[in-house]
């Protein structure tokens, strides 16, 4: 379903090492168009490389996290309500709860064929605007950005990390769940207007963030976790020129899976399953193509 309040453009692409062990394509990703409303929701999910059926938990956990989140806005009647009752707090609670709900599901989904539950491990990333605003959730890695109305690209997620350095969080992993104030579980939310906004999986964060850079007061490396706006802003701007030549979501998610495959090298020299979605939203910044 398509919209004239946003264009989006989205894929996952299988990284070469996965080609190579003669793996699937272990990341999925998702936008949908709330009917009737200027809502969009888009998810992004990362497989555990070391799982046998985690494109599996990926696959499901994108489809019903958007499914459940768009029940979620019509229960709590925020699609009609122009004075959105929305903050922090009451995101961070309501999220929790399908995030947990998630992980039951993908148990039920287990069993039912017959699989280790723990092979079906995934991460994921979730966002919901209506332009108004942007509220975002994550259990494990990745990265996730918006851009507000005076053009910079700010960061929505933490990589969520488990108690050892390089060990991954997954949503089928124990230690997110325990509470609402896990820190473990990341949510995010900003109540102003913004102008687009992305999710990417760990394959595209080289590309698109600074992630490590060095202290020399501390003597150490850090993660800036910095949307690269010189990568963001000229696809901002390639959206909006699509929007205005009307090419459709097909001849896009083409383009924009090309541009993910080689559009620059940091891109083309990535190994791993690479998934980003580009969401724009296009109230009062159609006419910036044009100029």
């Amino acid at each position: 379903m398509q919209t004239d309040k946003w264009i989006s453009a989205w894929c996952s692409i299988i990284g070469s090492s996965h080609i190579l062990e003669g793996l699937p394509c272990q990341d999925s990703s998702k936008v949908e168009y709330v009917e009737d409303s200027d809502f969009i929701i888009a998810a992004i999910s990362d497989g555990a490389g070391s799982c046998d059926n985690s494109q599996i938990g990926s696959s499901f956990l994108v489809s019903r996290a958007i499914e459940k989140m768009a029940s979620m806005l019509k229960l709590n009647n925020w699609l009609t309500n122009d004075d959105l009752k929305l903050s922090q707090e009451k995101w961070r609670s309501e999220v929790f709860i399908l995030f947990i709900e998630l992980k039951e599901e993908l148990k039920s989904k287990a069993n039912e064929l017959e699989l280790d539950f723990k092979s079906l491990s995934a991460t994921l990333i979730i966002a919901v605007s209506n332009g108004n605003f942007i509220a975002c959730a994550n259990v494990g890695d990745g990265r996730a950005a918006f851009r507000d109305t005076e053009s910079e690209w700010v960061p929505m997620v933490v990589p969520t990390k488990g108690e050892e350095a390089n060990q991954t969080l997954f949503i089928t992993s124990d230690m997110w769940d325990t509470n609402n104030d896990s820190e473990y579980f990341g949510s995010f939310f900003y109540s102003n207007p913004i102008t687009a906004f992305a999710l990417l999986s760990d394959g595209c964060e080289r590309a698109s963030f600074e992630i490590l850079k060095y202290s020399e007061e501390e003597d150490k490396y850090y993660d800036p976790n910095n949307p690269f706006k010189p990568f963001f802003e000229p696809n901002y701007s390639n959206l909006l020129k699509l929007k205005n030549a009307n090419v459709d979501q097909i001849k896009i998610n083409e383009l924009w899976t090309s541009f993910i495959e080689k559009g620059n090298q940091k891109l083309i020299s990535e190994t791993d399953d690479k998934s980003m979605i580009l969401s724009v939203f296009l109230f009062g910044q159609i006419d910036e193509a044009k100029s």
